[in-house]
């Protein structure tokens, strides 16, 4: 077991992207695994009955980056949004002030900015999970937009998964899909994820068939009314999971609902808000999904900042090296397409067709 770790500085922000990502979030690092060519289990006898690995073990193991584990307690594993890179929206923010806060964390990257098929995203993500807990660790995910979607794909069907996951904290993520009708139907190619986030898509009634919330995982829902993307956000919330359905495991949390008024967005929910940070460290700390009360009334007039991002002199030489180092291994497919990519055979049977 082999994970790849990161020398202590950080890399860039997503400050340039945030016009773009603001617009199409919504539609949207790794060492050796277990030793299986194909599986994400760990090797263990389940493996055998879970989806295989399209991608090369090698490459899913070059995609997540973790800082040198010194904690006992669950891992923090941060899955990114579409248009960005793992290391572009977490470590300037959430990374430098988890590894404040005494978690060990681990930043996972997927490839071409998310824009490709999600199915195979979800590899990336079942890998680094097992390779985490094959350190004999637990994970926590934090996942923002597209984030949330490839944890919660994985553990839909790589059940082996469901036993290695403390929480699951899901920023802002289209949960049951959102309405982009208008740029999925004009006929012209898109990004191939935007038709797989559609409400209606085959890929959101094969993720949410049978039980929205498997395992004994806590999931935590924070989203805004002031999303741009995830919408609806009333009478039910698309992000919401298992909607008044008195779940125990699970907190559907609208931020506006603890702070009346906070103008939070899309982008700002996964980036920036306190409010958000404060309720993302309640779920960590404590057993259960995050928790209002239990957090404090005071974290709404908190400034929406984080506290003391990690905003160093070298932050745009550090975006500008990102930059150069993508476009040395190829700059991101943009994966057009004039329709949903087609389910993986372990889950087609659990499409719904007209």
């Amino acid at each position: 077991m082999l994970l790849r770790r990161r020398n202590g500085s950080r890399s860039l922000s997503v400050f340039l992207f945030l016009p773009l990502a603001a617009l199409l979030t919504a539609c949207g690092g790794s060492s050796s695994s277990s030793g299986s060519s194909g599986s994400g289990s760990g090797g263990g006898g389940a493996a055998l009955a879970e989806p295989t690995f399209e991608t090369e073990l090698a490459t899913l193991n070059q995609s997540l980056v973790c800082n040198p584990f010194t904690e006992t307690g669950p891992v923090v594993l941060l899955v990114h949004g579409t248009f960005t890179h793992g290391e572009e929206q977490w470590s300037w923010n959430y990374e430098p002030l988890l590894l404040e806060q005494g978690y060990d964390v681990c930043i996972i990257t997927y490839p071409d900015r998310g824009l490709g098929d999600a199915q195979i995203s979800a590899e990336y993500i079942v890998n680094a999970i097992d390779q985490i807990a094959d350190t004999g660790r637990k994970v926590s995910i934090i996942g923002h937009s597209q984030g949330g979607m490839g944890p919660r794909w994985a553990v839909r069907w790589w059940p082996s998964l469901r036993d290695k996951i403390d929480d699951m904290i899901l920023l802002a993520s289209p949960n049951h899909g959102i309405d982009i009708a208008a740029l999925s139907d004009l006929g012209l190619p898109v990004p191939a994820v935007f038709f797989q986030f559609r409400s209606d898509s085959n890929y959101m009634q094969a993720l949410n068939s049978e039980d929205e919330t498997p395992g004994e995982i806590d999931y935590s829902n924070i989203y805004t009314q002031f999303d741009e993307l995830v919408q609806p956000v009333s009478p039910v919330p698309t992000a919401a999971l298992d909607w008044q359905q008195g779940n125990p495991k699970v907190a559907n949390i609208l931020i506006q609902d603890v702070c009346p008024g906070r103008i939070v967005e899309h982008a700002t929910i996964g980036l920036t808000d306190r409010a958000t940070f404060e309720l993302v460290l309640d779920a960590l700390a404590n057993p259960g999904p995050a928790s209002p009360e239990r957090a404090g009334g005071e974290i709404c007039g908190l400034l929406p900042f984080l506290p003391e991002p990690a905003l160093s002199p070298s932050l745009l030489t550090d975006f500008l090296d990102v930059f150069a180092s993508e476009g040395a291994q190829g700059f991101p497919d943009l994966s057009l397409a004039t329709e949903e990519p087609p389910l993986k055979s372990y889950a087609q049977s659990a499409a719904v067709t007209d």
